[in-house]
């Protein structure tokens, strides 16, 4: 992965090896890319079709959060005027596909 200085102290969205989706402000990494994220939280959106999603997408906060590099699939920073732009409850989405491998 590239060098994350530019993103320090910013506020990122990080996409994680399970198909999991977190935002928070970056606040460390090292060379493996093992990354720690301050007012982190993870981000639950379901698709249209979910028949076992609550009314709303799930927002869980969790605080100081440390990943490990080799979980880490992407880290973009975010853009607050777009980012202000989306309704976060409402915003409906496809599940992104796992980049795990299964063991055989």
């Amino acid at each position: 992965m590239s060098d994350l200085k530019p993103f320090m102290g910013k506020k990122v969205h990080v996409i994680t090896s399970d198909a999991r989706f977190f935002e928070g402000i970056l606040e460390g990494y090292d060379k493996s890319t093992n990354i720690i994220l301050s007012n982190c939280i993870e981000r639950i959106i379901y698709s249209p079709d979910d028949e076992d999603a609550e009314d709303t997408n799930q927002e869980i906060p969790l605080g100081v959060y440390i990943m490990r590099g080799n979980e880490v699939v992407c880290i973009g920073e975010i853009d607050d005027e777009l980012y202000g732009a989306i309704n976060w409850q409402t915003l409906k989405g496809q599940p992104l596909k796992s980049t795990k491998n299964p063991l055989k």
